[in-house]
């Protein structure tokens, strides 16, 4: 009879949300369109196709502490996957987990609220997933597929501690309990910020509880440390077991460890700025309504008498999410990291349309913050949209330059298709485009430019593009490539496209110079 219930109460759920999953459909499919049917690819993505060191990139996320990544991969075998199917997979599952995060919030809101959420739920998903945060992290086609099944996961495990909880048999229990705490673990497993995105979302489940059943509803938030703890715990236990004779990466070093409090403090305070400034591509007004909404909405039951300590620790604790990554690092983090931050905007805005449409005194102000709404959700679809057009863009403009250069190569006296050459690329070639253009921290950033100081950077990914294109070269050691610089620089050669920014070395080593820059 329960499950019955269950099934009954998403069946009417699904009914009740048909033009809303259609609003949301149609918006992910404006931003991301192009993504799906663009072959493009970027930064990282080269090894992927290339399918170069298959099992140095996993051991490469075992060292990251992401053996999640490898064990889907495995599974699922989605190395083998097309571009194509990679991306509308991705697109797929983000209108999947949009439905199922509005699902979860649906089950704990109170009966009274439940019509106007049906009518205002597109809100969230469409201000959470068309920020351009999810452009830069599914550029990354290796992972993108993964990254989006593990959001998924998060409602979906929420649901089973849920039921879990309302089982009356031992036997069920222990497997609803068992299966979250599975797919917790293997989240984590996956990519770290995933866990905070999780522990965000347990917080506005808890707010939920708490202004449902007006009480604190400290068990359940024990229940949620509980489990989060039993699956971090052997989340880093087979981490550790799994990378025991792998090297420590650098990559996700705290900087609580390495630098001062203070120092750590002012790198928090600096990550701050820009958000509350709404600067650059990835930042908004919509978070500074958000505090607004939160700080009136915590006044309003203060006056009301109705603030209990769960409800503002809960408002705090939600405020506080975008920036959970640099408080635990204790410096900015990579813009692909920072999931929360569009998914608070959304949820506050979400949840004050609602509250504003149950008095009808306050309708425009609701109007109002609708249309601001509308604003946030235009300004980042079209945005994200536009970074994947850059995106596509650079790849054809660097597919163009590759042919160019390899047929300056090829028409050398001295070059041989038969043998064996060592190709050093020394310094970058960026094309610079208009602003029409947008460039965030990877997308718009030719393979032929792309970290060029580093022998694992521009060499190893132009390399690798090369290669793809069906051009075979070696890479360079890094003795070779320092030395490579050195003769450059001492021999003032030409820069490209200068007929002798190309030159042959003994070894079959040949040497291109790009830019003025080592």
């Amino acid at each position: 009879m329960e499950n019955n219930k269950k099934t009954n109460q998403l069946v009417e759920y699904l009914n009740k949300s048909k033009y809303s999953i259609l609003i949301i459909s149609i918006v992910i499919l404006f931003a991301f369109g192009e993504r799906i049917i663009s072959q493009s690819f970027s930064i990282d993505t080269e090894l992927y196709i290339k399918d170069i060191g298959l099992s140095t990139r996993w051991d490469w996320w075992i060292i990251l502490n992401r053996w999640g990544l490898v064990l889907l991969n495995k599974i699922f075998q989605m190395d083998s996957l097309p571009i194509f199917v990679s991306n509308f997979l991705t697109v797929v599952l983000m209108i999947g987990y949009s439905i199922l995060f509005n699902y979860l919030f649906y089950t704990y809101l109170r009966d009274e609220y439940k019509e106007k959420f049906l009518k205002f739920q597109f809100i969230f998903p469409i201000l959470f997933v068309t920020n351009p945060i999810f452009a830069e992290q599914y550029n990354f086609i290796l992972q993108n597929i993964s990254i989006a099944f593990t959001i998924a996961l998060i409602p979906i495990i929420l649901l089973l501690i849920d039921k879990a909880g309302e089982s009356k048999k031992i036997w069920q229990k222990i497997v609803y309990y068992t299966m979250p705490i599975c797919m917790l673990i293997l989240s984590f497993g996956v990519y770290q910020s995933v866990i905070l995105l999780y522990i965000a979302t347990v917080v506005v489940c808890y707010l939920l509880k708490v202004l449902k059943e007006e009480n604190n509803s400290w068990k359940y938030l024990g229940k949620q440390i509980g489990i989060f703890l039993l699956a971090a715990i052997i989340y880093f236990a087979i981490g550790k077991i799994l990378a025991k004779n792998s090297p420590n990466s650098s990559y996700l070093q705290l900087a609580w460890i390495k630098d001062t409090p203070y120092q750590c403090i002012i790198n928090i305070i600096n990550a701050i700025k820009p958000v509350l400034k709404c600067e650059g591509i990835f930042y908004n007004f919509g978070y500074i309504l958000s505090i607004i909404a939160s700080i009136v909405f915590i006044i309003y039951l203060g006056i009301k008498r109705k603030l209990k300590i769960g409800i503002l620790i809960a408002m705090v604790g939600l405020m506080l999410a975008p920036f959970y990554i640099m408080i635990i690092t204790g410096v900015d983090q990579l813009k692909r990291t920072q999931f929360n931050y569009s998914f608070v905007i959304g949820i506050v805005l979400m949840f004050t349309i609602i509250a504003l449409s149950q008095n009808q005194k306050l309708k425009w102000i609701r109007n109002v913050g609708i249309l601001l709404i509308g604003i946030i959700i235009y300004t980042q679809s079209y945005t994200t949209a536009s970074l994947f057009h850059t995106a596509d863009v650079v790849y054809k403009n660097d597919v163009a330059f590759a042919e160019q250069l390899m047929y300056k190569v090829e028409e050398k006296e001295w070059y041989n298709v038969n043998e064996d050459y060592t190709l050093i690329f020394v310094g970058r070639h960026q094309k610079q485009y208009k602003d029409v253009y947008l460039k965030s921290e990877v997308i718009g950033s030719s393979f032929f430019a792309f970290d060029y100081e580093y022998i694992y950077g521009l060499n190893s990914r132009a390399i690798a593009f090369l290669e793809i294109l069906g051009y075979k070269f070696k890479e360079p050691t890094v003795q070779e490539f320092e030395e490579a610089k050195q003769y450059v620089k001492e021999n003032s050669i030409r820069i490209w496209p200068n007929e002798e920014s190309i030159i042959l070395k003994e070894d079959n080593k040949i040497i291109i110079r790009l830019s003025e820059e080592y």
